[in-house]
């Protein structure tokens, strides 16, 4: 892990999904250069008091000279605000990069402890540091093993990064997609209901590790279901957001 340290960046670009979502890209400026690990997070400083917040990183770790962050602007909160007036160019104050919810280094093949498949579980904007995780192991590391993400929204139209994860899936083959809507329309014939009752319908690989990102409740809901399923909880792994 490398120490957390103080970064000045400028706001680049960002990339407006719905009311609800927003992408932002940012350029570091002093240091130029933030190496981090996927799952990990920026501390940004929103406030001239002092006030932070902290939003995973969602872009690719092969890339050390900016950073992509994913917010949930809905609650309106002090970072929401603070991200929204932003203009580009504008510098932003942060620590980086910060955090333990990163991938479990694999210890080869046949090793008692390896996990032989990756399951990554996340509602809302808790899905970010997984975009960065499956960049790592897919694109960078080649990573071969099975790997299923299951994505949990209220509403269909709030999904976004759908054509990026289908054009993972068709060129890494190990990796399936699973969005899951809890209040879907008619026509929806994908998941529905809660991220559980995606998980329970299908079928999980052995011997696998589950990683969870999202609402407190579905961490909880998730943690139980996998421990009836004789899950061990050393191959359980989470960030709380809520």
């Amino acid at each position: 892990m490398h120490p957390p340290k103080q970064f000045t960046a400028k706001l680049e670009d960002k990339i407006v999904f719905n009311s609800k979502y927003t992408q932002y890209e940012f350029e570091l400026s002093e240091p130029y250069n933030m190496p981090f690990l996927a799952g990990q997070y920026v501390s940004l400083k929103v406030a001239e008091n002092g006030t932070r917040r902290s939003y995973s990183i969602c872009s690719t770790p092969a890339i050390t000279h900016g950073f992509e962050l994913l917010v949930d602007l809905e609650p309106q909160g002090v970072g929401a605000q603070y991200l929204q007036h932003l203009e580009f160019g504008q510098e932003v104050q942060l620590l980086g990069a910060l955090g333990q919810f990163v991938l479990t280094p694999d210890p080869g093949v046949g090793h008692p402890d390896r996990e032989e498949a990756l399951v990554f579980v996340a509602t809302g904007s808790g899905v970010a540091p997984f975009r960065s995780m499956l960049f790592e192991l897919l694109q960078v590391q080649q990573d071969t093993r099975p790997m299923i993400l299951h994505w949990g929204m209220r509403h269909a139209e709030q999904l976004f990064w759908q054509d990026e994860f289908a054009e993972l899936m068709r060129s890494f083959p190990n990796f399936h997609f699973h969005p899951v809507i809890s209040q879907p329309i008619d026509g929806w014939n994908l998941c529905s209901g809660r991220v559980t009752d995606c998980l329970s319908v299908h079928e999980q690989p052995e011997r696998a590790g589950y990683y969870l990102c999202g609402n407190a409740p579905m961490i909880t809901e998730v943690t139980e279901l996998l421990s009836k399923q004789n899950v061990a909880p050393e191959r359980i792994h989470h960030e709380k957001f809520y």
